[in-house]
């Protein structure tokens, strides 16, 4: 079947509701509610809105309620979460599902939250930041149980998504501990209130690398280099690329070096540490190195976890924002203490890691029995 069968068309949630308009809700002194995005789960929320608020353009904000589910458009886009009467509000970079009157037996709303969840995960396309239309999903065929199994089925389900719940929960947690802003109290410093200009360099990306220039040059028989974008998990790399010319110019790398790879655009601001390797990157993104000039010794790890805030800070306030490369780089400034210092602060946020990691195994072991209830 296909999904305007059993579906009305998605509602997608407002345009131009930036910070701005949530920061002029604050002012109505009414209700506020919750408002998701492109998040890849739509449970828990750090950003309220007033029910009375207006978007940039003047227009009050859409408050949905009832059955439904959120579907993220962008961002973690094919995630779905099942709401029945939570009052929320939505960005454009989700949409809300519900069922046609006349099919109301024929789809149960958690199942199919569950059920599909990576059906349409897959739809979407990766290129810096993950994209899922309304054509994409209103074209393509699905499968269903007959409500009967999708209502015995779920009951099974829900031991199981239930475990997966309590499991994000925790990670959520830990998460909330790595990314918020450290306070140290440092013992002593090499410099204070240096541009960061003097001791850090940056590389931008190379215009035209996407999957198909990928894919041309496949047999290409020269040295290889991991491509990188703006997403931050090593699983959602694109793949290798071999030396060669991009839109007629060589393709720039960076190799044998630790760098910091910086989001340019989608989760815009964020950080991921590169161990010395071969990369290249594409232009949803740069790398930031020591200079080898700088007069001071930094551990790029610490600078992405002690300045996480200053990074993000120079991002534009939306799901697919963009980081502002020029303003971080003549604005930013750092206190930097000695390397043993900055050391002992990344060993810490790493014991928080590994425990975040060990999570991720235990969910991805729990959501592969999922998988095996649902076709059983």
């Amino acid at each position: 079947m296909r999904f305007l069968e059993v579906f009305n068309e998605i509602e997608k949630g407002n345009y131009a509701l930036t910070d701005e308009s949530v920061y002029a809700s604050i002012q109505n002194g009414d209700e506020f509610i919750s408002l998701y995005g492109g998040n890849k789960d739509h449970r828990s929320t750090d950003r309220r809105i007033s029910v009375s608020a207006k978007t940039l353009k003047g227009t009050p904000i859409t408050v949905f309620t009832g059955e439904g589910i959120i579907i993220s458009l962008d961002g973690s886009a094919g995630s779905m979460t099942y709401k029945n009467n939570e009052r929320f509000a939505l960005n454009h970079h989700a949409g809300f599902i519900t069922a046609r009157e006349d099919a109301t037996e024929r789809v149960n709303l958690e199942f199919f939250a569950i059920y599909l969840q990576n059906f349409y995960r897959n739809l979407s396309v990766s290129d810096g930041s993950k994209t899922l239309s309304l054509t994409q999903i209103y074209n393509e065929e699905f499968n269903l149980p007959t409500y009967d199994v999708q209502c015995r089925a779920l009951k099974r389900l829900r031991g199981t998504a239930s475990k997966i719940e309590q499991l994000l929960q925790i990670k959520a947690k830990l998460k909330s501990l790595v990314e918020k802003e450290f306070s140290v109290n440092y013992r002593s410093f090499q410099a204070k209130g240096v541009p960061i200009s003097r001791c850090i360099d940056y590389m931008s990306g190379n215009t035209g690398l996407t999957e198909e220039a990928i894919y041309h040059t496949l047999q290409l028989e020269t040295e290889r280099y991991d491509v990188l974008s703006s997403a931050t998990e090593e699983r959602t790399m694109m793949g290798k690329m071999p030396m060669c010319m991009i839109e007629g110019r060589a393709l720039k790398v960076f190799e044998n070096k630790p760098g910091l790879l910086v989001t340019r655009n989608g989760k815009a601001g964020q950080t991921r540490f590169l161990n010395p390797g071969k990369y290249t990157i594409n232009d949803h993104a740069y790398i930031l190195f020591e200079k080898e000039n700088s007069p001071y010794k930094i551990d790029l790890r610490w600078l992405g976890i002690q300045y996480r805030r200053s990074f993000l800070s120079f991002a534009s306030s939306s799901d697919n924002g963009t980081w502002n490369m020029t303003g971080f780089f003549r604005y930013t400034s750092l206190d930097i203490p000695y390397l043993d210092e900055q050391v002992a602060l990344v060993k810490e946020v790493e014991k928080i890691q590994r425990q975040i990691d060990g999570i991720d195994t235990i969910i991805c072991r729990f959501s592969s029995l999922l998988s095996k209830e649902i076709d059983g």
